[in-house]
């Protein structure tokens, strides 16, 4: 029976502040990108029943909420590559919501405009 020295068995990175891998970065992802348009179209959903003040901060939350979710799905991409895990998943998210956010941009300026 073989025996293990201490660096073969020791994956501990050098970091201890870094997330441990989960193997599950696609179903995390995907619940990401779903929550992050979720909360942008309740957003828009609520300015069309609001009244002016709200309406406008609403219809500009929309797309800063797509932003911010693209930019910490792209946080994580960078998170999962630097520990060496499924970055590529991340990074799709990344696309898809920053993709959809210029959509709420440019969806929701003419209606900011005018």
């Amino acid at each position: 029976m073989r025996t293990h020295t201490e660096s073969e068995t020791n994956t501990v990175d050098d970091e201890p502040n870094r997330p441990a891998p989960t193997g599950d970065e696609m179903r995390q992802a995907v619940v990401h990108g779903c929550v992050t348009v979720g909360f942008a179209i309740a957003a828009l959903l609520v300015a069309a029943a609001s009244s002016d003040g709200v309406r406008t901060a609403l219809i500009i939350a929309a797309p800063v909420i797509m932003l911010v979710g693209a930019l910490t799905a792209l946080w994580r991409t960078y998170r999962n590559w630097k520990r060496g895990g499924k970055w590529q998943v991340w990074q799709g998210a990344s696309w898809f919501l920053l993709a959809t956010f210029v959509i709420f941009l440019f969806g929701t300026g003419p209606v900011l405009v005018s």
